[in-house]
């Protein structure tokens, strides 16, 4: 995810402004923004799944859950990440601007 994230940063920030990256749409305006959700996106869903196999790890120390439920919940977590993260990074980036 992270190196999916690098790679289109990396088209964005390589390409002209007019006409503009796959990011941006050819907005110049918008590159700013678009860089900063898709950058912060990755990073909050991956510290999001990261957060999901340490709690699910305590659990199996504890054994309170087993290996099945260790790959349900990070799927769960893995396919509800998926559109949160982007929609998070979105109002985080617009509240900092």
């Amino acid at each position: 995810m992270l190196l999916l994230a690098a790679i289109l940063v990396g088209l964005e920030l390589g390409s002209r402004c007019p006409p503009g990256g796959p990011l941006a749409f050819g907005s110049c305006t918008v590159r700013p923004t678009a860089i900063g959700v898709v950058a912060l996106g990755a990073v909050l869903y991956v510290a999001g799944l990261t957060a999901v196999l340490a709690w699910v790890g305590g659990l199996q120390r504890r054994r309170v859950a087993d290996a099945r439920a260790a790959r349900d919940w990070y799927l769960l977590a893995a396919t509800i990440g998926l559109p949160i993260a982007p929609l998070l990074a979105f109002t985080v980036v617009l509240a900092l601007r």
